[in-house]
């Protein structure tokens, strides 16, 4: 979802939203450190695959040894100018198998660069999503992160994209979404920004929330509920705030 013209973060938590109620298992992962564990020889094999030229490879594996002082054969720049574009081609092996016939309207499957969750309609099909994800992961030598991540029923809701998902209520913002919020507040506020510089910096933040779902997402409390959130966080009185 993240590749260009497919609709990014927001079209792919509507889907899955919209989706859930028809898929009683979920399962979402993410790739523990994900750029530093991309393996040189694999992504330059993927690179291969996909008929990319031995020059532009060349170039890829110039770029990908900058970085490996220890010559590991791993890892590679987070923010380079092109990580994202190899980061996304590095799981394109799972989505592959995830479109594999025998999974044709069995499960479904999103990916947002190492983000992803599969609804699967039986605990089979679930199960077997499962096993696919390791096998691919393995080959790719990657590992998944032993705490992001959750497995079980999709009525008990999950964490997707920076959302909270429930297949019968409205989406609000997850608990890291909300963690990211007052962080990156904090910050602001520690730099010398101002209450008003504050309050309009959760209103974009609120933006952001409704953008691209406002019929999904809830309003209960609308901005003032994130701004006393806030607020009540960075422990900023009241009195601070009228001044």
């Amino acid at each position: 979802m993240h590749v260009k013209g497919s609709g990014g973060v927001k079209r792919a938590v509507r889907i899955v939203r919209l989706q859930a109620r028809h898929y009683p298992w979920a399962v979402k992962f993410d790739i523990a450190s994900y750029y530093k564990s991309i393996d040189h020889h694999v992504l330059l094999d993927l690179l291969t695959a996909t008929g990319t030229s031995p020059h532009m490879q060349a170039l890829v594996a110039d770029y990908l040894q900058l970085p490996d002082k220890s010559k590991s054969g791993k890892g590679m720049v987070a923010g380079g100018a092109i990580s994202p574009l190899l980061g996304a081609l590095y799981l394109y092996p799972l989505d592959k198998a995830m479109e594999q016939p025998e999974k044709k309207g069995r499960i479904l499957y999103r990916r947002f660069m190492d983000d992803f969750i599969i609804l699967a309609k039986s605990r089979h099909t679930f199960k077997s999503a499962i096993r696919t994800v390791h096998r691919v992961l393995a080959d790719l030598k990657l590992t998944l992160h032993p705490v992001k991540r959750f497995i079980g029923r999709t009525e008990k809701g999950f964490d997707f994209l920076g959302y909270q998902i429930h297949p019968d209520r409205k989406l609000c913002p997850s608990a890291t979404s909300l963690h990211r919020l007052t962080e990156r507040a904090r910050r602001l506020y520690e730099q010398g920004a101002s209450i008003k510089r504050l309050r309009q910096y959760v209103t974009r933040w609120h933006r952001w929330l409704l953008g691209g779902l406002d019929e999904l997402v809830t309003t209960k409390g609308g901005v003032t509920k994130y701004w006393v959130y806030v607020l009540k966080h960075l422990h900023i009185s009241g009195a601070t705030v009228r001044t």
